[in-house]
């Protein structure tokens, strides 16, 4: 056993003997007798006491009662066995009841997600394996959280203040990448930092005022307020052509954020800036290679189609309703190899990809270019919501491409084409660990990504969108 394995030992006994402690107060609350008193006192009575002696709040205990009595048998043995820390049970506990479906295989994915998941991640991690298996739920909660939008202001020490906005992702997304691209135009000289620029950016978007670049270059083109007008808000959804036409159900996904319900999703589309991507070619009768784009043909699959861009104020096929829930034959099949290989990880082999036949099927110039064209960095970012890596949130249009087979400069039809199938999202950090030698990517069927780390524990990151 490893060093690493006494400390995931300690910290799986630190989450069971908190769970201790929240199912003994529960039971010393709701199964002590009342005798002649009032039932409803006494429960008072003993919830001011266990707080005493715990040293914790009344509402806290009361957090516990409630939470622990809502939750189902398999949550509440996870929480016991230290599988589960109270924060992730209690946001696991509070997502399940509000939907009816409980089934064996959605506990166990539930559970699975928010071990899976950093603290702060973990509703969200939740949230995303709900909205596939009830798009009601996911539709109708959403819509609950929408109507709590708002926005406060808290003044702090030393004449600062706080302002935090709370409202639909696509909305913060919005209003995120405005404010981002804003602070992309400033030099990469610019004297503040990181947090003061993106600050100075939010200002001047919201106030529609003044963004001037620091630098010292007394000729650089961004100290004049009049270069160029700021911004227009955008925010990047993916939906597959069925959910477009209101023929399936399947969340869109707001890239960098999560799942959007469907009719959402449709109802943004309807109206935007959309972009067609083809994700697979086949061969038959009614397609074949002539009938492509000639433009298209030296571009690696799946494609990014420019020339498909639009403002359509309808869709073909539209319909406003909720669709079917219907999973694609794709999806359901990457979602049960990825079930399999986290509880079969020694069976990583049954998945890998056939090695490409460089003779009988070369590959498109763009593919022995290194970097790779915006359109196929448009279907990983679109592929993968966040870096890979597990438990990392770093949104795919902030990372790295990474080449799952090392990019080979001297002889590129050797190996590592810039490709679908070997590309990834890897933040800088993670990228330097692979780099280095000290993680290990493969890229799986069903673009699922398989990694281990230093001491060969294996991890596998499951597409978000663009599943083939």
């Amino acid at each position: 056993m490893t060093v690493i394995d006494d400390v995931l030992a300690s910290q799986r006994a630190a989450h069971a003997a908190y769970a201790a402690t929240v199912r003994g107060a529960v039971a010393y609350i709701t199964e002590s007798p009342s005798g002649h008193h009032d039932a409803d006192a006494v429960e008072r009575a003993l919830v001011s006491e266990v707080a005493a002696r715990l040293t914790v709040s009344r509402r806290t205990v009361l957090d516990w009662i409630g939470t622990y009595c809502a939750a189902t048998p398999a949550v509440r043995d996870a929480f016991h066995s230290g599988l589960l820390p109270w924060a992730a049970f209690r946001s696991l506990c509070r997502a399940l009841a509000g939907t009816t479906r409980r089934d064996e295989r959605l506990l166990g994915r539930l559970i699975d997600a928010a071990r899976g998941a950093t603290p702060g991640s973990v509703p969200a991690a939740i949230d995303g394996v709900l909205a596939e298996y009830d798009a009601t739920w996911h539709r109708q909660a959403r819509e609950t959280a929408t109507a709590e939008r708002g926005m406060t202001v808290r003044r702090l020490p030393r004449g600062q203040a706080e302002l935090r906005l709370r409202g639909p992702a696509e909305m913060i997304a919005d209003m995120s990448r405005c404010v981002t691209d804003a602070a992309r135009r400033l030099c990469g000289t610019d004297s503040r930092s990181l947090p003061a620029r993106l600050f100075d950016a939010a200002h001047a978007v919201i106030t529609r005022g003044a963004l001037s670049c620091t630098c010292p270059d007394p000729a650089c083109p961004h100290r004049s307020v009049d270069t160029a007008p700021l911004p227009i808000p955008r925010a990047c959804i993916v939906i597959d052509a069925a959910t477009a036409a209101g023929l399936s159900g399947e969340p869109g996904h707001l890239i960098g954020w999560g799942p959007v319900p469907a009719d959402t999703a449709r109802h943004i589309a309807a109206d935007a800036t959309w972009q067609a991507v083809i994700t697979e070619a086949t061969s038959s009768p009614m397609t074949t290679r002539a009938d492509r784009d000639p433009q298209q043909e030296d571009s690696p699959l799946p494609v990014a189609s420019p020339h498909r861009r639009g403002r359509p104020s309808r869709l073909s096929g539209w319909v406003p309703d909720v669709g079917s829930t219907a999973r694609s034959t794709a999806w359901t099949a990457m979602r049960t190899a990825v079930d399999f290989l986290r509880a079969h990880p020694d069976q990583e082999d049954r998945f890998r990809l056939p090695p490409p036949d460089r003779i009988a099927t070369p590959p498109p110039r763009s593919a022995l270019v290194y970097a790779p064209s915006a359109a196929l960095r448009t279907i990983v970012e679109a592929r993968y919501a966040t870096c890979v890596a597990p438990g990392c949130r770093v949104p795919s249009s902030d990372c790295d491409l990474d080449h799952v087979e090392p990019f080979d400069h001297d002889e590129p039809l050797l190996g590592g084409w810039t490709e679908l199938t070997n590309l990834e999202p890897l933040c800088r950090t993670h990228h330097n660990d692979k780099t280095a030698g000290l993680w290990r990517y493969r890229m799986l069927d069903h673009g699922i990504v398989a990694i281990r780390d230093p001491h060969g524990h294996r991890y596998f990151t499951a597409p978000d969108r663009l599943e083939r």
